[in-house]
């Protein structure tokens, strides 16, 4: 299907062309490592404690665009909450899986410790329950980041009571990096669990991002660009090297530009401290999602990381979001039949540890682009 000027919000992507007569699924599982669900109940938790003002999404967000988020939150809100309908767009899409992760907002780095932990509880819980109601549905959880000791005890409960395959985090812990010295015990704990990490960003606190929603368009990606190259540069990734992480919107900045940080580290004393190796060896070891949105984008990708580390994902139920991500991989140039399968589903079976056989198929009719 072609381009259109009648530009439905939450539609297909206009990052690209669609392909006319529609597009085939694969024969092998496919699973969506990036979508989202909101619990309500955290929220009525937590938010009477904070300012209207903590999320720099808000705080930084044009009069524009806080009234486009607004009518955002009514539209798909029953769509983050709920799996009835999510479940339908998932046949849609030809999807058979999805990894279900908290929505950002709910991190709730900047509460009260004690606050954010009781709240994980709930989102870990709630989600939880949710991926156990469906064989499609698999469930993340959330940590309180602004204290160690008890975001390594929720990972804990996530990956042994909930039986979760790792968590989500964000791309900052509240008013740290999340390569500071006080979260060494977090990442001993996740490599020794074997938890599957996916690094998401909030947004990047800046007034000059207000208009437009660059604090998304442009700072979601800074924000994920700044904690990588953290985690690199300050040896996280070298003390840990069996770390599983996936590095949301295709890595964001740090996927395109790795030589700047290997000439720095070449270059600089500075920049060479704490790792005997170059940085993009680190950022090779990366798992990316497929949220780039145009084949060149997912072209540069393949070529540079290799099938066996990309994974389709939808970012569900955002406007930001791929909602053809199957007819995305097919479009790319280079990507043959044995990585598309690896790419629609067979990293993410690794990753989080699924076996195919107990997962049930999406309703699949040939793909069309919803525009």
């Amino acid at each position: 299907m072609t381009d259109t000027p009648d530009m439905r919000p939450y539609g297909a992507s206009f990052g690209r062309a669609h392909l006319s007569d529609g597009y085939d699924r694969p024969s092998t599982l496919t699973v969506d490592c990036h979508g989202h669900m909101s619990v309500p109940e955290a929220d009525a938790l937590v938010r009477p404690h904070l300012p209207a003002s903590a999320l720099d999404a808000v705080k930084y967000a044009s009069p524009a665009s806080r009234a486009v988020n607004q009518q955002q939150n009514v539209d798909r809100m029953p769509l983050m909450e709920g799996t009835e309908q999510r479940l339908r767009d998932m046949d849609r899409m030809g999807i058979d899986v999805q990894v279900m992760s908290p929505v950002p907002p709910q991190f709730n780095y900047q509460a009260d410790a004690g606050l954010c932990a009781e709240a994980s509880q709930i989102i870990n819980d709630t989600l939880a329950q949710k991926a156990a109601s469906s064989d499609r549905l698999i469930a993340l959880g959330t940590v309180p980041l602004q204290d160690c000791t008890r975001a390594v005890a929720e990972l804990e409960r996530c990956m042994g009571v909930l039986g979760m395959p790792g968590i989500e985090i964000g791309a900052n812990a509240g008013a740290d990096e999340i390569s500071a010295q006080r979260l060494e015990p977090f990442w001993a704990r996740a490599e020794e669990l074997g938890a599957t990490i996916l690094l998401h960003p909030t947004s990047f606190a800046s007034d000059r991002l207000s208009p437009h929603y660059m604090t998304n368009v442009i700072g979601n990606p800074l924000e994920t660009t700044v904690a990588l190259a953290n985690l690199i540069f300050d040896g996280v990734l070298e003390r840990y090297p069996t770390l599983k992480i996936i590095a949301s919107h295709g890595g964001a900045y740090t996927a395109a530009y790795t030589a700047r940080m290997d000439h720095a580290w070449g270059a600089r004393a500075d920049c060479r401290g704490q790792i005997p190796k170059p940085p993009s060896s680190y950022v090779a070891k990366l798992y990316l999602d497929t949220i780039v949105f145009a084949p060149d984008q997912l072209d540069h990708l393949h070529r540079k990381f290799g099938a066996d580390r990309l994974l389709i994902g939808t970012d569900y139920a955002f406007d930001m979001g791929e909602y053809d991500p199957i007819e995305h991989v097919l479009q790319t140039p280079g990507i043959d039949a044995e990585a598309v399968a690896k790419i629609c589903g067979g990293n993410a079976v690794q990753l989080f540890n699924l076996d195919p056989a107990k997962c049930r198929r999406a309703n699949f009719e040939r793909g069309m682009a919803q525009i």
